[in-house]
């Protein structure tokens, strides 16, 4: 059973092999989807970049639908997969982050994270592990066909980006059913506190293709353990449910990762009923 834990409270040397495993996901391991035009870490920003209806566009989109919890748990379980394959180390584990900047609770750090970007370097990371200088990390997969190949950030720029606070979450944990517009749990938590996030950071992270910043793991991560949370919060609750007239992603439905003229990015199916409990999937939280 695998692990996971908030980034602080890792030791130095679980996030130096957390960062190698990225970065060798990065450089030595051939895509799937794209073989000699991208690397696998690629093909996880590809999904991501088709699921957000750019590129070659899923059917049904994952996004603002009843799919967005069991579609995010299967990628980002996928991505951890992905890492412990390419190094052969199964104690590799995706972190979270709570989204607070204090402390030890910041990820934003030179050995970690990395930093902000540069306004006079197009909004380029310059500190850290995917910092373009250091010369492993450059961006493959773009909403357009193509664009900067170093790592972009704009914290606190747009004004739609908030960090959510601990009593956010709070509010957001306390709304049910699963699914009910605009106050569900589904549609509020989406809004709420997973847009912000993604809106605050800027840069990769407020295109499709977000997946290009690692903090997207560590920020879908976090929503994961949310998910759970409120699975056992809400335990007399249905964990998945839909509007009456969803064409799509209704229960029973199989997930989708890619269009039907690109391959499999991997051999597995999943129901949404399948993705309803992480030790079913092999994984756990440590504090819940």
């Amino acid at each position: 059973m695998d692990i996971r834990r908030n980034h602080r409270d890792m030791t130095r040397a679980q996030k130096s092999a957390f960062i190698e495993a990225v970065l060798v996901l990065k450089n030595d391991v051939d895509s799937v989807l794209r073989p000699g035009r991208q690397k696998r870490y690629d093909d996880f920003v590809q999904i991501h970049k088709n699921s957000m209806g750019r590129g070659n566009p899923l059917i049904p989109n994952p996004h603002g639908s009843a799919l967005f919890y069991p579609w995010h748990r299967v990628l980002i379980r996928q991505f951890e997969l992905a890492l412990q394959a390419a190094t052969g180390d199964r104690s590799i584990t995706l972190p979270y982050w709570n989204w607070q900047l204090g402390a030890t609770d910041n990820p934003f750090t030179d050995d970690f994270m990395g930093g902000d970007g540069d306004p006079l370097q197009n909004q380029r990371v310059t500190l850290g592990p995917f910092a373009s200088s250091r010369g492993r990390f450059d961006i493959r997969v773009w909403d357009e066909n193509e664009g900067d190949t170093g790592l972009r950030r704009n914290f606190a720029a747009n004004p739609e980006g908030v960090l959510p606070t601990p009593a956010g979450v709070m509010a957001a944990l306390n709304r049910t059913p699963y699914w009910s517009v605009p106050q569900g749990w589904e549609n509020f938590s989406e809004a709420t506190l997973h847009n912000p996030v993604h809106a605050w950071i800027g840069g990769n992270m407020g295109q499709a293709s977000s997946s290009n910043d690692p903090v997207f793991f560590l920020h879908h991560c976090y929503l994961d353990l949310l998910w759970e949370r409120w699975r056992q919060q809400n335990p007399t609750t249905p964990l998945f449910s839909t509007a009456q007239n969803a064409p799509s992603g209704v229960p029973g439905s199989t997930l989708t990762f890619h269009p039907d003229n690109e391959p499999a990015p991997w051999p597995q199916r999943w129901t949404v009923e399948q993705t309803f409990i992480p030790e079913g999937m092999d994984y756990a939280y440590e504090y819940l």
